[in-house]
């Protein structure tokens, strides 16, 4: 989902979750479209809460081309499990996975209610600004050339060489199969984990992302 201004954009910031395919999105544009990141001094830390219009009105975002990523929240909780970057709390990784689920982490009760609301302010900037593409990272590796396609019409550009992210993924050890790499694949899970999960899972951000809910049953180990 896209939404433009007439202004020509010259500059991205990219907003998303950590293991979210932030890194591989801001690759897959800098190097297909020659625009320059914005960093840290502009409005702040890519895997934030995005920031409200009245924060983010004070800067000056019209050629900007702001880019959300999203991801399937079953295959991040487990990518999250594995590394939450979250050195507040080391222990946390030692955790089983169903009590990780549980687990406060920064200022959200669990990692599925930050899932939520992360996301549903990445949704509402999304809408807010005049510049902006929201990517699901599994569709994303399903066809980059048609993110490509759609991108470059947005920048109004001409046909340009498709360089896509396999070099960057193949240089952090994510070897890929097929064109999805294979840890964004819906993991197996116990029926006790996708309880968990689904009774915190907003509906609407969950639909307005384009996500399914797992019933018990699929998926099990």
């Amino acid at each position: 989902m896209a939404q433009q201004s007439n202004l020509k954009i010259d500059s991205i910031k990219v907003f998303g979750e950590r293991h979210s395919g932030t890194n591989a999105i801001g690759f897959f544009v800098g190097k297909n479209f020659n625009l320059k990141f914005k960093h840290y001094d502009f409005l702040g830390w890519k895997h934030r809460l995005a920031p409200s219009k009245n924060e983010w009105s004070k800067f000056d975002v019209s050629n900007c081309l702001f880019i959300f990523c999203f991801r399937n929240p079953y295959s991040w909780l487990k990518s999250m499990h594995v590394e939450p970057y979250y050195d507040h709390y080391p222990k946390l990784k030692e955790l089983s996975f169903e009590n990780f689920l549980q687990f406060s982490i920064e200022d959200y009760e669990n990692a599925i209610i930050m899932w939520n609301k992360k996301n549903e302010s990445y949704i509402k900037m999304s809408n807010e600004v005049p510049n902006s593409f929201r990517i699901n990272i599994e569709d994303f590796h399903e066809s980059q050339s048609s993110f490509h396609s759609q991108i470059r019409e947005m920048l109004n550009v001409l046909e340009t060489p498709l360089h896509t992210v396999d070099e960057y993924m193949t240089g952090r050890g994510r070897k890929l199969s097929g064109n999805i790499t294979e840890s964004l694949r819906t993991p197996n899970l116990k029926n006790s984990e996708i309880e968990v999960i689904n009774s915190f899972l907003s509906n609407q951000i969950m639909e307005e992302c384009g996500y399914s809910f797992l019933s018990l049953g699929d998926n099990n180990e």
